[in-house]
């Protein structure tokens, strides 16, 4: 028989982790006391009576405020107060629910109890005066806290501002609940997300400290209930009721000096004495960072992943996921709710499964837990709430942000907007609202301040973009902007020192690719595209983007084919690049020589000098590729004959050195040994600010490059090494891709070879590797592969010299046949030493008829000395002899020092 409530029984609503006492106005979780407002406890009791039925909102409001008119949005405070005092506990559904059109409704079973009201005491633990939220621990924000206590404890009003998602709100009660450790009546908790009326500020913030309502002057009665307690008070999520919210917290400030304030908000409140403490997002591993497990768990993006991970899943962080989780933090920008609610994912996906998924969309983000606020159960709805707060003009221009790549400046912003005739001013207005808001992230660079949108708002803004139907003139307005910006960069390259010109255009590579997409899509103008392919060309070559280069101007050569009208320059330049791609192909394509005589043609046909040279010179390169030193002679004496009547003396240098080298593999090494000499010698230094995409090279790397294995070949070895090695410094300090693999391929790792220095070449070859997997200098390949297994032979591991004879297959078949006999005799010498006499035999008699078919007499002697040690492995001891003596005669007379003393040491043991 259940106890009807008397004098001395109390009746006790049980469910969940709460039990909830009417008569005493009490509601506890587990062993704490809730601190609820009387009004919003008189609401619950009306709803547990009448639980799992609908309750009109006039009822609630009659029960809850008898005798009293008050409006309505009062009930919606109250019953938001209640639904966040429900959220501590372990169930994870809703207890109130909204019935449309209706009222509310209690929506699981609560079962009664009965006690004595002389025995029933409120639980022991806890805070008394502490109103706090439970929230998810925290990782990574020691610092934050810190400031934020310290802030506090100066006095004034503080301000965390961040952008969506970034944990305002976390912080700021981890903070206070440090701080109310020291303060008698603890702290208040105001959650003004739960209204949308500025008029309901005071209101929301008495109902959190258990004022009435219906008292004639709200502000009064708050700042009379805090002037005899030593408390904090929270104003969170402040940017919706702006205006309002600061002015009470003003107002609370200069009346209760000694009551602190935290007040979260996407923007700060502008008051005096206000101290903003900006929340940025987590730290994560930088992008060309390799990280294993350990490392990655530095970095507090990762650790809050993980963590969030293994609570949902038990998921252990691996060696083998470390790269792909960093990966998925960067992609979240570090976002704290975004990383949470991508976390749990694991218990579906693994971490590069994951990370796919991000990469083509954050919908995946948009269901999160149930027990979270509403706004942040999902990415859209986190993203929904800022978007609403917004004016008209800052949500178009939000939209218009979208298109930017990655990060732009305010010029960029206003271009692009003038060309959807948006006055300057209102752009530059709304750009400032928006990073005001923290919708816009800002930053310094060089002392320009730059913008960008997180990844995750990029996306929203996108979406919009489309739902607008804006999508099409904005992307057209972004891509007629970097045609008139890129249609510059061509004569700015001529006039501007490097550094600075990649200044202006590098750091727009990102933009020139999406709108070089759009451009060439369904939806796109394909003769923007080709404009914008041209005008890209010469960032393309200077930060070496050979791949890049290749792909998109084949791209934009087919779309010129199918326009009627092309513009002659266009096709002209176009030409030229892919003719000059074509040359650092693994495999020299067969129409190659034909592009480039097309593209000589076309700069005849328009009468360009400049694109006359870069024509010539890319014939002149593939001949030299595909060892036609002959034919290269004749190229470059049309080269110097272009130059000359264009008068033209830049060229001039560039030509000298590879003539030089054309003379030296024809033989002439004494000559070309001597001439490279002078012309190093001319050019001491390397120029501060050199200009690369005209030959693709910086001239003082080439030209140290061919000095330095001309040098070794006559025998200079410590000149060889020197020079070298200032070879690939100067390429390493320009940071161009190009001539560093050059350098490497061509001087640093064949000279650490020859000379025994097998750690040094192992390291260069792992370099050029690395270098190929950049830039898609698929050109290399071949011969990175042959210095790797020479390496491995001399350190005398199994399998070297069929990996030797492979690369060598594969560098013949290619037709990139460039100092091919000497790899030959490489491997003719490494069978030798493994017994694989025919092998070492078919091998020296392929490198010698190569050698005469290509006019490469450089090696000669060397190719003499190995043939020697094959006959006298053969048994032919005279015939051994009489070629090694030839091998010495050869060296001398040609000057191949270096051939002559490996000679004479084999001619020594016959």
């Amino acid at each position: 028989m259940e106890a009807k409530p008397g004098a001395d029984v109390d009746v006790v609503y049980a469910f969940g982790n709460y039990r909830f006492l009417p008569r005493r106005q009490l509601l506890v979780c587990g062993e704490a006391p809730i601190r609820v407002g009387a009004r919003a406890l008189n609401l619950l009791q009306l709803l547990i009576e009448r639980q799992g039925e609908p309750v009109s909102k006039s009822d609630l409001i009659r029960f809850a405020w008898p005798d009293i008119f008050v409006h309505e949005s009062n009930l919606k405070v109250n019953i938001a107060a209640l639904r966040r005092a429900l959220q501590q506990g372990q169930h994870q559904l809703p207890y109130i629910v909204t019935v449309s059109g209706r009222g509310y409704r209690f929506a699981v079973p609560a079962r009664v109890e009965t006690t004595s009201g002389s025995t029933w005491a409120a639980p022991s633990g806890g805070h008394s005066g502490v109103s706090l939220p439970a929230l998810p621990s925290l990782v990574g924000r020691d610092k934050d806290i810190a400031a934020l206590i310290a802030a506090v404890d100066d006095g004034g009003v503080v301000t965390v501002v961040g952008p969506a998602g970034v944990g305002k709100t976390t912080v700021a009660v981890a903070a206070a609940r440090q701080l109310t450790e020291r303060l008698p009546h603890g702290a208040c908790f105001v959650d003004l997300a739960a209204i949308n009326d500025p008029q309901m500020v005071c209101a929301t913030i008495a109902s959190a400290l258990g004022l009435g309502t219906g008292l004639a002057d709200l502000l009064v009665g708050i700042v009379t209930a805090l002037r005899s307690a030593d408390r904090l008070l929270i104003l969170d999520n402040c940017e919706h009721v702006l205006s309002t919210a600061a002015s009470v917290a003003a107002h609370i400030r200069e009346s209760v000096p000694h009551v602190g304030i935290i007040a979260t908000s996407r923007e700060p409140l502008r008051i005096r004495s206000e101290t903003v403490h900006r929340l940025q997002p987590l730290p994560c591993p930088a992008p060309d960072m390799p990280v294993d497990s350990t490392q990655a768990m530095a970095f507090p993006a990762v650790a809050l992943f993980v963590t969030r991970a293994q609570e949902a899943s038990g998921y252990r962080l691996s060696d083998h996921d470390a790269p792909a989780v960093a990966d998925i933090c960067r992609r979240l920008d570090g976002v704290p709710l975004a990383i949470e609610l991508a976390a749990p994912r694991l218990q579906t996906y693994d971490a590069a499964t994951l990370l796919q998924h991000l990469d083509r969309s954050f919908g995946i983000l948009n269901h999160g837990p149930r027990n979270a606020p509403l706004r942040h159960q999902a990415l859209q709805t986190t993203l929904d709430w800022s978007y609403r707060l917004l004016s008209d003009a800052e949500a178009g221009l939000l939209r218009l942000l979208s298109v930017f790549a990655g990060t732009f400046t305010r010029d960029d912003v206003l271009a692009v907007a003038s060309e959807l005739r948006t006055s300057p001013g209102d752009s530059a207005a709304c750009l400032e609202n928006l990073a005001s808001k923290s919708l816009v992230a800002q930053h310094q660079v060089g002392g320009r301040q730059r913008y960008r949108l997180l990844d995750a708002t990029r996306g929203y803004a996108r979406e919009r973009l489309r739902a607008e139907g804006e999508h099409r003139r904005a992307c057209e307005a972004h891509a007629l902007y970097l045609n008139r910006l890129f249609s510059n960069a061509e004569a700015e390259w001529a006039k501007l020192p490097r550094e600075d010109w990649l200044a202006s255009y590098g750091q727009r590579a990102h933009d020139l690719r999406k709108a070089i997409d759009w451009a060439f899509c369904a939806d796109g103008d394909p003769e923007i595209g080709i404009r914008l392919t041209v005008a890209a060309i010469p960032l393309w070559d200077e930060l070496s983007s050979v791949g890049e280069s290749s792909q998109r101007v084949r791209t934009a050569l087919q779309a010129a084919k199918a326009l009627p009208d092309c513009d002659p320059i266009l096709q002209m330049k176009l030409a030229t690049a892919h003719a000059r791609n074509l040359a650092f192909a693994e495999r020299i394509d067969p129409d190659a020589e034909a592009a480039c005589r097309e593209s000589i043609r076309l700069a005849q046909a328009n009468g360009d000098a400049d694109y006359h040279l870069r024509s010539v010179w890319g014939l002149a390169v593939l001949q030299s590729f595909a060892g036609r030193h002959r034919e290269v002679a004749a190229s470059l004496d049309e080269l110097d004959a272009v130059a000359q009547r264009a008068l033209d003396h830049n060229a001039q240098p560039a030509s000298a050195r590879f003539r030089y080298m054309t003379q030296f593999y024809r033989g002439e090494i004494v000559q070309a040994h001597d001439a490279l000499r002078q012309l190093a010698r001319r050019h001491r230094t390397p120029d501060p600010s050199p200009n690369f995409s005209r030959f693709h090279i910086n001239p003082y790397v080439i030209t140290r490059t061919s000095l330095a294995f001309v040098s070794w070949i006559r025998g200079d070895t410590a000149e060889a090494v020197r020079t070298a090695t200032l070879a690939l410094d100067c390429a390493k300090a320009t940071n161009h891709v190009v001539s560093e693999s050059n350098a490497l391929a061509l001087a640093v790792i064949p000279i650490a070879l020859w000379t025994g220095q097998f750690d040094a070449a192992e390291r260069h070859v792992a370099r050029l590797t690395e270098t190929l997997n950049q830039k898609g200098l698929t050109s290399w390949w071949p011969l990175s592969d042959f210095f790797h297994a020479a390496i491995r032979h001399r350190r005398g591991e199994p399998g070297a010299v069929e990996a030797m004879q492979l690369a060598v297959d594969r560098i013949l078949s290619s037709g990139s046949l460039l100092r091919v006999p000497i790899y030959l005799s490489m491997l003719a010498e490494a069978a030798l030493e493994r017994d694989q006499l025919e092998l070492a035999r078919t091998s020296i008699g392929t490198a010698i008829a190569q050698a005469e078919r290509q006019d490469e007499a450089w090696c000669q002697a060397e190719l003499l000395r190995v043939l020697g040690l094959v006959e006298r492995s053969l048994g032919k001891w005279s015939s051994a002899e009489n070629t090694l003596r030839r091998a010495m005669t050869t060296a001398g007379q040609t000057g191949a020092l270096a051939f002559q003393l490996r000679a004479a040491c084999n001619l020594a043991d016959c």
